[in-house]
């Protein structure tokens, strides 16, 4: 690696570390050169902005989700409607072991000004993840497991169902404050997409999972927690 490029890194990994500590809204540039010993013109040859500094740190995270959902597909034996499930499982921000990373996401990205954030982010994980879904669409079908049309619209649209309850499951959890209540709200939109895509697959009734719900609760739990 680079001199520049262990800067930026660097950079990157302080900010994480500093927005989970202090929150993003009340670290400043300068808490963070001042960690780094890095000047300001250090800051600004890499990042334009705490927020495009932020937007480096999501796109990190969403590259190592799709290498982590591509691991998981391509590990599993199984057929495509099992395949489909490793792959939402492993994608995304809503991972049981990265409640810091979706509790930051939730108070910038999940705010009432935060919908370009959020598209943007959206729009980088179908690009990064589309490949993989349709290769588990067209793997589906050709088993039989999948009664949908060959064409790779289908996969795209599965894909933004997932992304859509992500959004409306992240929605919740920046609204809700008693943890069963959220819980409730948030496993019944599982529910409802969970049948949405099997309909959409033509799927057998059941055979799609999506999310792991002791995960979801996982995550409700710190999640609100953290808020107390």
């Amino acid at each position: 690696m680079r001199k520049g490029d262990d800067r930026r890194q660097a950079l990157l990994d302080t900010a994480e570390r500093l927005f989970y500590a202090r929150g993003y809204e009340q670290t400043s540039v300068q808490d963070i050169l001042d960690e780094l010993h890095f000047s300001k013109g250090g800051f600004y040859h890499h990042f334009e902005s705490k927020l495009a500094l932020l937007e480096a740190i999501c796109e990190e995270r969403a590259r190592a989700s799709c290498d982590a959902a591509r691991a998981a597909v391509e590990s599993c034996s199984g057929p495509a409607p099992e395949k489909l499930n490793a792959f939402f499982q492993r994608v995304g921000i809503l991972q049981s072991d990265a409640t810091d990373f979706i509790s930051l996401l939730v108070r910038v990205a999940y705010r009432e000004d935060g919908a370009l954030m959020r598209d943007k982010m959206k729009q980088r994980q179908l690009e990064l993840t589309l490949p993989i879904m349709r290769r588990i669409v067209r793997e589906g079908v050709a088993e039989g497991s999948f009664f949908v049309p060959a064409g790779d619209g289908m996969a795209e649209l599965v894909l933004r169902l997932g992304l859509q309850l992500t959004d409306e499951i992240a929605f919740l959890l920046s609204a809700g404050s008693d943890e069963s209540d959220v819980l409730g709200a948030v496993v019944e939109k599982l529910e409802t997409y969970r049948c949405a895509i099997e309909r959409v697959l033509g799927a057998p009734f059941g055979s799609v999972t999506l999310l792991s719900v002791g995960d979801l609760a996982k995550i409700c739990s710190a999640m609100i927690e953290g808020r107390a």
